[in-house]
């Protein structure tokens, strides 16, 4: 059994006055300057290097570095201000795009809010929630679907099978490989459980819940997003998130602040450190975030899960931990720096490596982006660790791929199938309200920026 030691390697919370005020004695800074944040429509306030305590040539360097390793958005922000933008960014930073495994940290942050507002805590069962679930599934608990240690099998042909017909009945039909708790696996309709699960907590459509408790309240405008649902009309917890680079940012900033946005308390800051330190089964993992605070941790299952011994991000600070996508969509957040970093864009990493190039796992354009960047920090010392090493051979593990049953049982056929359920849905229906509702929703967002005002 794969076990790493809980190791915490957090920043301390960062105290920052009002912009102009008082002085600040983190890594040596005489004054901590602040930038207030946007409001619903607006950009962040720009600041210049100087200011920020950033030397701009190292910032444009790091920037220059993401754009030619195929970052189509890429942004560096201190201290609530936009540092560095990247050279297409007035073109991609407002433009929605597929976040990917990105959405997974989402649903991290509504389950948070969730928690703020007394509707679940993290060891209750989801049985507690989901009244149609078996005893042993409904036995799992919130916190291990948070950490992917639920136990239940994952074979990526069967959790991103377009044509499933309800991907919440899939999962509650899937079996255990391991006792939960005990074993991570990067599941994939797992953390559609999840969500569905916070839906059922809070009493309401999770996007519904999204917008009100989330989005609106950090400026995130309902027509600028789009979140894709499966055929019965379960929201996707695992991808499928539509958003803009800009929009982005303000998620990271929540997360920055312990929770936070402009004084008003969203997430429960014990959430927010726990969500983006190492858990027990993998030093590498929070609740849906990857973290580099581990010594030691576990990989994503393409084609195989890759042990490393060393943090994940040698260049960057220990404290660092990210919302990371396929293709690398990502959100980056410092606590020790005040700093969040959003990329967006195609794979950055050019090796052979089908781990680094598919799952956006830390390989080379993230050791050498951060060193760039790190050495533009003007009032910390960061070390230099030097180039990229590389990661090491990584397996090729079928048992992710090929599983007869779990593809069938994705179908709704076979021995795995959902009781109730037939290829064309569940409970005697026919699934198909969730693709009317993706296709809607996406138009709306899609064609709203070109409707007249008013």
């Amino acid at each position: 059994m794969r076990n790493t030691t809980r190791t915490m390697a957090l920043g301390a919370a960062l105290l920052l006055a009002a912009c102009g005020g008082d002085s600040d004695s983190r890594g040596g800074s005489d004054v901590a300057y602040k930038c207030a944040l946007p409001q619903a429509g607006e950009d962040f306030a720009t600041a210049d290097g100087a200011t920020l305590n950033l030397d701009e040539t190292a910032v444009a360097d790091a920037l220059q570095y993401a754009n030619q390793t195929n970052a189509l958005s890429i942004r560096v922000y201190r201290h609530g201000c936009l540092a560095g933008e990247g050279l297409l960014d007035p073109l991609t930073g407002e433009v929605p795009n597929n976040v990917w495994s990105t959405t997974k940290g989402v649903v991290s942050m509504l389950t948070g809010r969730a928690l703020q507002l007394g509707l679940l805590d993290l060891d209750d069962p989801i049985g507690k929630y989901i009244a149609e679930a078996d005893a042993e599934h409904g036995a799992v608990t919130i916190r291990q679907m948070l950490t992917q240690s639920s136990g239940l099998r994952f074979v990526w042909t069967g959790d991103l099978n377009p044509a499933n017909p309800d991907e919440v009945q899939y999962t509650l039909a899937l079996p255990f490989d391991f006792e939960p708790g005990t074993e991570f696996t990067y599941g994939q309709t797992t953390v559609s459980l999840l969500a569905h699960a916070v839906e059922r907590a809070v009493g309401e459509d999770l996007q519904a819940f999204a917008q009100r408790e989330l989005f609106d309240k950090v400026g995130i405008v309902r027509d600028d997003w789009f979140w894709l649902r499966d055929r019965a009309g379960n929201t996707h917890g695992y991808a499928y998130l539509f958003m803009a680079p800009k929009d982005l940012a303000r998620l990271g900033h929540v997360m920055l602040d312990g929770g936070r946005w402009s004084g008003e308390r969203l997430l429960p800051a014990g959430y927010v450190a726990e969500a983006g330190a190492p858990s027990p089964t993998n030093g590498f993992y929070g609740y849906l975030l990857w973290t580099n605070a581990g010594d030691s941790g576990y990989t994503v299952e393409i084609p195989d899960s890759r042990p490393l011994q060393r943090p994940l991000i040698a260049s960057a600070p220990r404290d660092l931990y990210a919302f990371v996508g396929f293709l690398d969509q990502i959100i980056f957040v410092i606590p020790s720096l005040d700093m969040v970093v959003v990329r967006t864009g195609l794979p950055g990493n050019y090796e052979l490596d089908p781990q680094e190039m598919i799952t956006a796992h830390a390989g080379r354009w993230m050791h050498e982006f951060f060193r760039l960047l790190m050495r533009g920090v003007q009032d910390q010392a960061i070390p230099d660790p030097g180039p990229y090493t590389g990661n090491g051979p990584v397996a090729l593990d079928l048992q992710y791929f090929v599983d007869p049953n779990t593809i069938l049982g994705s179908l709704a056929l076979g021995p795995q199938a959902p009781e109730g359920c037939n290829v064309l849905g569940c409970d005697g229906g026919i699934s198909y309200e969730g693709l009317l509702q993706s296709f809607q929703d996406a138009l709306t967002t899609l064609l709203n920026p070109l409707l007249p005002d008013g």
